[in-house]
């Protein structure tokens, strides 16, 4: 088959990345012997900087392309009006160069961004091309989250083309994937359906990487140097410091622990980082390693105890990628999603949910389990089994490739 992978903004392991979702994919079903091409963005969302300077194409391995496209507006923050431009001129390339390859047989686009999914969508319904949809996240009402209350209202209308846009894809497209059940049944109220058979949840599984494991000299030495201590307890958080994270009752909780055991590893950059670090500047027990390669990650995986997932009051994520990251890593997890993560470490007994912006109730639950040696090693291992039986990789993508090949013979058969 002939497969059109469209996604932005993941870290690339054509440049020594980490593969997530799209990058596994892409893997699995070359290796099943389907042609794929990888839509992607030179503008590389992780780094805030350009991969290249305008469209290019790059033949990554047998049966695997990527094809970048160019837009000339760079972006700082992850909330701004740059960014929005930058996200409609990728789609306005992507319309233009679709048009003279040859026609897929079907397009995998992950929502968001909505002007990506939506100018795939309506390619495929001109071109009579399947088209699933996978959804990572809920655009647009995520914007309305960051609002107060009384003003959303007038956020809606300020995003009434948003909404426009995404009533139209989730009509029109073919079928509809997502990474949880919560994410999936919440597009029901732009579809207009009711979720049936052709629809199916995949969640965010990782990939461990024998390779990726490696206790290389310069990378204990690098983290050494930084301060980071592998005798120690570390409790590690690794992502963007964006504005849907809160690490300051973190720092509030890493100042009124009086434990030498314990360290604090904060693995990321972002537009909040300089007001962490500014917090946290007489703290010897709070390390900052900025961003890592994936040895450095695989390290900092290795000798942390407990993964945190440190977000702020009201936020919307359901399952990111970090639950799947720290329970590959066989790491108990502390987390203040009171979402499906909460349910999932409630259901595999794999860590415990704290109060968002309460740092006592942190503090409190992470000096339980510090005093508990017997069961930060029980919760350690529950989280390494959970992993292999639910939501590895090599387990979940391959599922997502056959799924994909079904949805193309349905169609083929309904038209």
């Amino acid at each position: 088959m002939n497969i059109w992978l469209v996604m932005t903004g993941e870290p690339l392991a054509l440049y020594g990345e980490r593969p997530h979702r799209i990058g596994i994919l892409s893997e699995v079903l070359s290796t099943l012997g389907h042609s794929v091409t990888w839509w992607t963005t030179t503008f590389d969302h992780q780094s805030k900087s350009y991969l290249f300077d305008n469209n290019k194409h790059i033949d990554v391995q047998a049966n695997l392309s990527m094809k970048f496209l160019h837009s000339n507006k760079p972006y700082k923050k992850n909330v701004s009006l740059s960014r929005i431009i930058n996200h409609g001129e990728v789609a306005q390339q992507f319309t233009a160069l679709a048009k003279n390859e040859s026609k897929p047989d079907l397009i995998l686009c992950c929502y968001p961004t909505i002007e990506l999914a939506y100018e795939a969508t309506k390619f495929g319904q001109e071109m009579s091309i399947p088209v699933v949809v996978d959804v990572r996240d809920l655009w647009p009402d995520i914007f309305l989250d960051a609002i107060p209350s009384f003003a959303r209202p007038f956020g809606k209308l300020a995003l009434k083309n948003y909404y426009s846009k995404t009533k139209y894809i989730f009509k029109n497209c073919t079928a509809i994937t997502a990474v949880s059940k919560k994410y999936l049944t919440w597009t029901e109220s732009f579809s207009e359906r009711v979720i049936d058979s052709r629809d199916s949840v995949f969640p965010l599984a990782y990939k461990r990487s024998e390779e990726e494991s490696d206790d290389r000299a310069e990378v204990i030495e690098h983290f050494e140097k930084l301060g980071v201590d592998s005798e120690k307890i570390i409790v590690w958080f690794v992502g963007t410091f964006g504005r849907t994270y809160d690490l300051s009752p973190i720092i509030e909780a890493a100042r009124a622990i009086d434990n030498p055991r314990v360290q604090f590893v904060f693995t990321g950059e972002g537009e909040q980082g300089e007001l962490w670090k500014k917090m946290a500047s007489d703290l010897d027990n709070v390390i900052f390693t900025g961003w890592v390669d994936k040895k450095g990650i695989a390290y900092l995986s290795k000798v942390a105890s407990i993964g945190l997932m440190a977000y702020r009051k009201g936020a919307p994520q359901g399952l990111p990628n970090k639950v799947f990251e720290y329970l590959a890593a066989g790491l108990p997890i502390l987390s203040s999603l009171e979402t499906e993560t909460k349910d999932l470490l409630e259901y595999h007994e794999v860590g415990f949910t704290y109060e968002a912006s309460d740092f006592r109730d942190f503090q409190t639950k992470l000096e339980d389990l510090v005093a508990n040696p017997a069961k930060l090693e029980m919760l350690g291992k529950q989280a390494s089994k959970s992993f292999v039986e639910n939501y590895s990789a090599d387990t979940v993508y391959v599922d997502m490739a056959n799924y994909l090949c079904n949805t193309i013979q349905e169609y083929k058969n309904r038209t």
